[in-house]
C-alpha cells in the first residue's frame, strides 16, 4: 500500500470503480465544467449512515433517487496508512473542527461519499429500551420508535452488512486485557459487534479500511443504490433547499470546480448531512423554529493511556473490539478500547528529553481506553458571520464528575491489567502515574472541561423530531413541521443522545423514514 494519495491514482481507481454502473449513475462535481440541472423524485442530501440508507430503501420502493454529497468518493484502493493525508482527504476540515465553549473541543465528522461510516469503527447498537421509553413519553414517538417498530429494520441492516461479533482472531491484546481488567473489578463487558465482513484486525478503521472489511456506506449502499436506478452526484455542497409554495422543490449547490447545481423534486427532499451541516441548510433555506439549532447534545470522549512492560500491539488488533455499558445507566458513561495510530499516540506520550525520548521508542507497549460520556448538556448549532457552521457545547458540571469518575475507573483498570504507567491526559493531575495508589488524584482531580482531552464524534438533537411542532422541528414523518416534502432523516432529530454508538439507530430510523415518505407519496 502507498503512504500518500496519489491524485492521477485516485482518479484512475474512480473511474473503475463507476465503470460498472450505467451512464450517468455519478457524476463528479469536481469535473463539471458548467452549470447542472436534473430533476429526480426524491433528493437525499449526505451519503452517510442516514442518507444512503434512505437513498437505497426509496429506490427499492422504484422512486428515481440522487445523493447528493460534499466529498469526494474514496475507497479501498485509495486509502493509506497515513494520519494526515487521510484526515485531509477524509474528514471535514481535516479534523480541526471544533465546537466552542468552556474549553474547545474537537468534533470529527467525515466529509466523503460514505460519511462518517468511511473512519468511524463500524459499532453496533440498538436504540436502548430506556431511550425509546422516554421519547415517546417526553416527544410523543411512540409510533415511531415504539412496540418494537424498528426491530424488521434492525434485521435487515445486520442481515446486509454482515453484523457480526469481534472475533477473538481479530480480539488483539488490547482488548483481551481490557475484559479481563474490567472482570478483575466487577465490571461487565461484551465484544463489539461491528459491520465487517473479513476483518484482518489492521486497526487502520479511522483512515479509511484497507481490506474492504467494514462495511462502510461507500461500500455497501451507496453503490446498491446506483444498481437500483439511484443517481450519486459527489463534491457538491448544498447551499439551500427552494421551497415553494410551502414544499421543498429544490436543492442549490455548488460543486467543487465552481459549477452551480440545480437538483429538482418532484416529491421532496431528505436531509441527511448530519447534525451539524442539516439544521445549517435548512436555516439558509429561510427556515425559522425556535428549536432549530438548539438541543445539540453529544458524548464527549477522553482516552487514557497505560504503558506496559511488555508489547500490545494496537495496530494488531480491531480498532475498537471490546466495550462496557456496565456505568450507562448509573453513573451515564460506556468504556471503550480504541486502537489508535501512531502519530495520534506519540501526541500522547508525556515527558522531555530522554524520558520522552524512552517512551516514544517503546510505544508498541501502550494501551488506550477511552469513556464515552453520555452528557446532560445541551449546546446550540447556528452560523458565523461568514454563513459557516459555528457549533457551541460545555459539559456540566455533573458531566464533568461523571467524567472524572470514569477516568478514574480507566486508571485502575490500566492497573489492574499490568501497566507500569498510567497516562491520565488531566491538566492538574500528574501526567504520569506508577501506582495504583495514585489513582486517588484522578478521583479529587479537576472538574473544569478545558483539563481534558475530549473529542466529540457522536452528535444529536438540533432539528429534534416532536408529535407536537410547538416541541420540535419535524414531524412524525420526519417531515419539517410546515413545510411540505422536506424530510430530516439524520441523527439531528433524535430528541437527546443514546449513552451508544448511535449509527445502527440512524440507520434504522432512515430506513424506516424511507418507508413512511413513500407511505406519504402514494396515498
Amino acid at each position: 500500500m502507498s503512504t500518500d494519495y496519489a491524485p492521477e491514482k485516485t482518479q484512475t481507481n474512480l473511474k473503475k470503480r463507476v465503470s460498472r454502473f450505467r451512464e450517468g449513475a455519478f457524476v463528479d462535481g469536481a469535473k463539471l465544467a458548467a452549470p447542472f440541472d436534473d430533476e429526480v423524485d426524491f433528493v437525499v442530501v449526505g451519503s452517510g449512515a442516514a442518507g444512503a440508507v434512505a437513498a437505497y430503501r426509496l429506490a427499492t420502493h422504484g422512486w428515481k433517487v440522487a445523493m447528493i454529497e460534499e466529498g469526494p468518493w474514496y475507497d479501498t484502493e485509495d486509502f493509506v496508512p497515513r494520519v494526515g493525508p487521510s484526515f485531509t482527504n477524509l474528514l471535514r476540515d481535516q479534523g480541526l473542527q471544533v465546537a466552542e465553549g468552556r474549553s474547545f473541543i474537537p468534533l470529527i465528522q467525515g466529509r466523503a461519499v460514505g460519511g462518517s461510516t468511511v473512519v468511524n469503527s463500524a459499532i453496533v447498537w440498538r436504540l436502548p429500551e430506556d431511550v425509546i421509553d422516554d421519547w415517546s413519553a417526553r416527544f410523543g414517538l411512540a409510533p415511531v420508535v415504539g412496540n418494537h417498530a424498528l426491530d424488521p429494520h434492525y434485521e435487515a441492516l445486520e442481515r446486509e452488512l454482515s453484523v457480526t461479533p469481534t472475533e477473538r482472531e481479530i480480539e488483539g491484546t488490547i482488548n483481551t486485557l481490557f475484559h479481563e481488567a474490567a472482570h478483575a473489578l466487577g465490571i461487565a463487558t461484551r465484544p463489539m459487534d461491528r459491520y465487517t465482513k473479513g476483518c484482518q484486525g489492521s486497526a487502520n478503521c479511522m483512515q479509511g479500511c484497507p481490506h474492504g472489511a467494514k462495511q462502510g456506506m461507500q461500500r455497501s449502499y451507496v453503490p446498491w443504490t446506483l444498481e437500483a436506478g439511484g443517481r450519486l452526484i459527489a463534491s457538491v455542497a448544498v447551499d439551500r433547499v427552494e421551497i415553494r409554495g410551502g414544499r421543498a422543490v429544490a436543492i442549490h449547490g455548488t460543486s467543487a470546480s465552481g459549477a452551480p447545481v440545480i437538483v429538482r423534486a418532484r416529491r421532496g427532499v431528505l436531509l441527511a448531512a448530519s447534525t451539524i451541516q442539516s439544521p445549517a441548510i435548512l436555516r439558509r433555506s429561510g427556515l425559522r423554529n425556535v428549536h432549530l439549532g438548539k438541543h445539540f447534545q453529544a458524548h464527549p470522549g477522553h482516552g487514557v493511556a497505560g504503558n506496559f512492560d511488555r508489547p500490545i500491539g494496537m495496530n494488531n488488533a480491531a480498532t475498537q473490539g471490546a466495550e462496557s455499558i456496565h456505568f450507562r445507566k448509573t453513573h451515564r458513561f460506556k468504556l471503550e478500547t480504541l486502537s489508535m495510530p501512531p502519530e495520534l499516540v506519540s501526541a500522547r506520550v508525556p515527558g522531555v528529553g530522554a524520558a520522552l525520548g524512552g517512551r516514544l521508542a517503546a510505544v508498541g507497549n501502550l494501551a488506550v481506553w477511552v469513556v464515552q460520556v453520555r452528557t446532560h448538556a445541551e449546546g446550540e448549532v447556528g452560523t458565523t458571520l461568514f454563513g459557516r457552521e459555528r457549533t457551541t457545547f460545555t459539559p456540566t458540571q455533573k458531566d464533568m464528575e461523571t467524567t472524572r469518575f470514569a477516568t478514574a475507573t480507566i486508571a485502575k483498570m490500566l492497573f489492574e491489567a499490568g501497566a507500569k504507567e498510567v497516562w491520565p491526559g488531566v491538566h492538574g493531575v500528574p501526567s504520569v502515574l506508577t501506582s495504583p495508589d495514585q489513582v486517588k488524584l484522578l478521583e479529587e482531580g479537576p472538574t473544569d472541561p478545558r483539563s481534558y482531552g475530549f473529542i466529540l464524534s457522536h452528535l444529536f438533537g438540533a432539528a429534534r423530531m416532536a408529535a407536537d411542532a410547538r416541541a420540535g422541528v419535524v414531524d412524525l414523518n420526519f417531515q419539517v413541521h410546515g413545510v411540505d416534502g422536506l424530510h430530516v432523516v439524520d441523527s439531528s432529530v433524535f430528541p437527546t443522545n443514546l449513552g451508544v454508538n448511535p449509527q445502527h439507530g440512524i440507520m434504522a430510523l432512515s430506513r424506516l423514514a424511507a418507508d413512511r415518505i413513500t407511505g406519504l407519496h402514494r396515498h
